[in-house]
């Protein structure tokens, strides 16, 4: 449309002036959200880092570090998981600092989730890289709620997240023009199929036929590049079950035993309660919550264009709580971890009756496909556990906020993509420093508070964690106990107590049977009886035993 002119006058008339004044301040203000974004994701990244070398579960993590130390010690693993093979060499390269194990672990998760949600992006959106690595890495920023228990330790868990990151990651790649993005996005889904299978089969098994789905939905012609990942992982396979078992019969038995012997155990793992569909744990308030969040995201989106300044400003507000709630603490909001998957579900929701169901009738198999994968994704990550599966699936919010990233992307054509993306960004990092600080105030079987820990406790590999003075006092007192008594670096130990396998790792022992003897079930006597007869008789000759 050309500009209009007044006769005998070259320039444009003030309407035109007006409305190039209206773009400028509109871009004006995008890229100041823009910039305010990376500091807040910075100070987000800075913040989690930071706190890494605080807390100790006595639980969880001493099970995680006994294995990741010592993966080869053991014939059988339960839950049938393989991660502490994977995560033994990181180990070892960071000298056994969990400081060091924690932050690395965290960076890892950080970039993939930042590398997926810019592929996403730039798949399915019209954003500048620059533009789109700002807005990608304030999304992914939700990968930080994977340790919204307040467990930074790497564990199963964590695996399978950084499994399913790669896997969509190397499905993304593998649809951009060039052999070169096919092949190496190829190689990563076979890679991420590997590592699945190393921190949890089922998830694994489920997630290799959500591929298939994937590729039958949208038609691609992908069969040979789909054998070629089957080819990476299934060679990684063997290789792995050639060094800890000497060979697939030694490994398949592995894994049979272990799920034996998690039936055993009567903690509601069985088969039958593996399919199922738990309730949403949540209250009112954060149903409320949930619903303003999302009519105050639709409306930013789907109103911004006419009242751009008042919508950069309730933006710049809400990014300036974010950052308050990391730098002192406070939270206004205090949301639950189920609350994320209610934010996304009410967004797309709401976004289903804009413009009478303009972005149903504008959906691409493409964006329908990935929206749906990244949906289902929470829950076969969460598949297999006796938790809930909303809690559990919860630890992998970013995918939920990629399906409405993916949903919402007819919306590009409109030529906003950077507005419209912008207010999902930003709640993305609001909701992220909220889920990481009540895990920072409420931390998982710890004292209240990790902000208030003083007591630095030295640990194995010349690291060392701050811990709750009193947490301090116990393991410092029990391990010159254990010194004076005689028991050594290395020595085997019998761990009956049935809740404290990081003792037995700050002792620097050898815990028998398997890293962590569970107690409190059902079946807890049998599984010790069954594991510790798999050990060395002379070493239970000489085992210390652990007792409350």
């Amino acid at each position: 449309m050309g500009l209009v002119y007044e006769v005998g006058r070259k320039g444009p008339m003030p309407r035109d002036n007006h409305f190039a004044n209206g773009r400028t301040l509109s871009v004006l203000l995008d890229r100041t959200l823009l910039a305010l974004s990376a500091i807040t994701t910075a100070i987000l990244f800075a913040w989690l880092l930071y706190y890494s070398s605080y807390g100790l579960v006595l639980s969880d993590e001493g099970f995680y570090l006994n294995y990741i130390a010592n993966p080869f010690g053991y014939a059988i693993n339960m839950p049938p998981t393989l991660f502490g093979f994977v995560y033994h060499w990181p180990y070892q390269w960071a000298g056994g600092d969990i400081a060091m194990l924690r932050m690395a672990n965290v960076t890892l998760t950080m970039a993939l989730g930042w590398i997926l949600s810019f592929l996403v992006i730039r798949r399915l959106w019209k954003a500048g890289w620059p533009q789109a690595a700002v807005l990608s890495a304030g999304i992914a920023s939700l990968t930080f709620c994977d340790s919204y228990f307040w467990v930074l330790t790497p564990s199963y868990y964590t695996l399978a997240f950084q499994s399913l990151l790669m896997v969509m990651i190397g499905l993304l790649l593998a649809e951009w023009p060039g052999r070169m993005r096919l092949v190496l996005g190829w190689i990563l889904v076979g890679v991420g199929g590997w590592c699945c299978f190393m921190a949890k089969p089922t998830t694994a098994a489920a997630i290799a036929l959500v591929i298939v789905l994937y590729i039958v939905v949208l038609r691609r012609n992908s069969l040979l590049p789909m054998l070629g990942a089957a080819l990476v992982a299934l060679p990684l396979m063997v290789v792995t079950a050639y060094l800890i078992d000497g060979g697939i019969t030694g490994m398949v038995t592995r894994m049979i035993n272990s799920a034996e012997m998690e039936i055993l155990l009567d903690a509601g793992h069985e088969v039958s309660l593996m399919f199922r569909i738990d309730w949403i744990t949540t209250s009112r308030s954060q149903v409320a919550i949930a619903v303003l969040t999302a009519i105050a995201v639709l409306l930013s989106i789907l109103m911004g264009a006419t009242h751009k300044l008042l919508a950069s400003m309730a933006l710049a507000a809400a990014l300036i709580v974010t950052i308050a709630i990391a730098l002192l603490g406070t939270d206004p909001i205090n949301i639950e971890p189920s609350t994320l998957f209610l934010v996304s579900a009410f967004t797309c929701l709401g976004a289903m009756f804009y413009g009478e169901g303009l972005l149903l009738r504008t959906q691409t198999p493409t964006s329908i496909a990935l929206a749906l994968t990244f949906l289902v994704m929470p829950h076969l990550f969460a598949l297999g556990s006796n938790l809930n599966y909303w809690r559990v699936g919860a630890r992998d919010a970013l995918f939920w906020m990629l399906a409405v990233v993916a949903f919402l992307s007819p919306l590009a054509q409109q030529g906003r993509s950077v507005a419209t993306l912008l207010p999902l960004m930003v709640v993305a990092q609001l909701l992220a420093a909220s889920v990481v600080n009540g895990g920072i105030l409420k931390p998982h079987r710890q004292l209240k508070d990790v902000r208030a820990y003083t007591a630095v406790m030295p640990m194995p590999g010349d690291s060392k964690l701050v811990l709750s003075q009193s947490f301090h006092d116990y393991l410092a007192t029990a391990r010159a106990q254990a010194r004076a008594a005689g028991v050594e670096v290395g020595t085997p130990v019998v761990d009956l107590a049935g809740f404290s396998p990081s003792l037995l790792y700050v002792l620097e022992t050898r815990a028998l049977g398997l890293p962590w003897l569970l107690g409190g079930y059902p079946g807890s006597n049998a599984v010790a009886v069954k594991a510790l007869g798999l050990e060395n008789c002379a070493d239970l000759a000489k085992a210390w035993v652990v007792i409350e």
